[in-house]
C-alpha cells in the first residue's frame, strides 16, 4: 500500500497530465513515484568539491551525466563483472533515474584537469526493515586503469562516506568481487567482512 505522501504526489503528477497521451516517458516517471515515492531531491549543493592532485571530486547528477558514464559501465562490466557474462549489459537507466528523483541515489565523480569522468561511486539510500536506520549500499566503485595507483579510489570512497553520513546514513553496505581482490582496499578502509555472497546462473 503506496503511503500518503505517495499517492498525493501520484494524484498531482495524474492531474498536471491529464489528458495527455500516456507516453513511456511519463510512464517511468508514474512507475518511479509508486516504487521510490515522491520527489525528494538531494541537495547536492551541501557537499563541496574537494581537489585531489589534478582530480577534482564532487557530487553530480546521474540523469545529468549518465551518458558520460555509459562507457565506464561498459569498462566496469567487463573486468569485474566476468560471472554475468552470460547476460547482456543492458541498464534500466530509468530506475536510477526514479531513485534520484526520490532522494535515493547518490551519484560521486572524480574528473581529471580536461573534464572528463577518471572515476566514480555511486551510493544507493535506504531504510533497514530491521532497524529502521537509514543505510548506503555501494553500487559502483571504479577508476579507470589509466588514472590507478595514486589513492584516487580511496579519496573517491572517503568523500562517498562523508556525503552519505551528511545524509543520516548510519551504515554502508558494499560487495568485493573475487576477480579484482578489492576486499584489499576495503580492510584498509575499515570495512568488515560479514557475509559471502553467492551466484547462480542459469544458462536456459
Amino acid at each position: 500500500m503506496l503511503d500518503a505522501a505517495t499517492l498525493q504526489t501520484l494524484r498531482q503528477c495524474l492531474a498536471a497530465h491529464a489528458g495527455q497521451t500516456l507516453t513511456s516517458e511519463l510512464c517511468h516517471i508514474l512507475d518511479g513515484i509508486v516504487r521510490f515515492g515522491p520527489e525528494r531531491w538531494i541537495d547536492l549543493a551541501r557537499f563541496e568539491a574537494e581537489d585531489f592532485g589534478t582530480f577534482t571530486i564532487r557530487a553530480e547528477r546521474f540523469s545529468e551525466i549518465f551518458e558520460e558514464l555509459e562507457p565506464i559501465h561498459e569498462e566496469h562490466w567487463q573486468e569485474t563483472e566476468k560471472h554475468r557474462h552470460g547476460l547482456v549489459l543492458n541498464p534500466t537507466y530509468d530506475l536510477l533515474f526514479a531513485r534520484e528523483r526520490a532522494g535515493q541515489l547518490v551519484q560521486i565523480v572524480a574528473r581529471a584537469a580536461d573534464g572528463s569522468i577518471a572515476g566514480h561511486v555511486r551510493m544507493y539510500l535506504g531504510t533497514s526493515v530491521h532497524t529502521g536506520t537509514l543505510f548506503a549500499e555501494e553500487d559502483t566503485l571504479f577508476v579507470r586503469p589509466q588514472h590507478r595507483g595514486g589513492y584516487l579510489v580511496v579519496r573517491l570512497l572517503r568523500y562517498a562516506e562523508r556525503a552519505v553520513r551528511q545524509l543520516g546514513a548510519r551504515e554502508i553496505r558494499a560487495d568485493s568481487k573475487l576477480i579484482n581482490n578489492a576486499d584489499v582496499l576495503m580492510r584498509r578502509l575499515k570495512y568488515k567482512p560479514v557475509a559471502l555472497k553467492f551466484h547462480k546462473f542459469f544458462e536456459d
